[in-house]
């Protein structure tokens, strides 16, 4: 029964990432998905989380930014070493992929883990914003499956990740 529910979870994750990798095929997105991708990224989260510590009156938000961002990255790094997961680009045949391609594990998204932390921080201290950050943190989220470079598994669990370590260092 195990082995059972454990294939069709698998099948529906290889089922998911195709559709966003191949079923959003678009020109424009192929341009504009490698920008997207980079809001997750290690410089737009320590550059967003210096000028916020820089910033009198957004201090506390740049220390629980840079907070859940380190923690994030900590938890994520632990986890791609104890459950090394090979990219969708590296294991599955016909992937599309757009721009850098990343060699270490897959499991979890860093990225996502990196844009949901962001968001839930920031919808804290902005709470009218939050639909959008939370919207803007999706579309990063989704842009690592649409490059080829995350499983849809990988980046629900980077997202969930940023959101309990940012809920919990808040």
């Amino acid at each position: 029964m195990r082995k059972r529910v454990s294939g069709w979870m698998r099948q529906g994750d290889i089922s998911a990432f195709f559709l966003v990798n191949h079923g959003c095929k678009s020109s424009w997105a192929d341009r504009l998905m490698p920008w997207v991708t980079h809001l997750g990224g290690a410089v737009w989260c320590v550059i967003l989380s210096l000028a916020c510590l820089l910033q009198r009156d957004l201090r506390d938000v740049g220390i629980d930014l840079a907070l859940s961002l380190i923690c994030s990255t900590l938890i994520v790094t632990l986890c791609k070493k104890l459950l090394p997961r090979r990219r969708p680009y590296l294991k599955l045949l016909k992937v599309r992929t757009v721009g850098a391609l990343w060699k270490d594990a897959s499991f979890p998204s860093g990225h996502s883990a990196a844009a949901f932390a962001k968001a839930t921080v920031l919808a804290a201290f902005l709470p009218g914003w939050g639909t959008l950050l939370y919207l803007l943190a999706t579309v990063v989220a989704l842009s690592r499956v649409y490059l080829g470079q995350h499983y849809p598994s990988d980046i629900v669990a980077g997202a969930g990740l940023g959101i309990t370590t940012a809920s919990l260092l808040i």
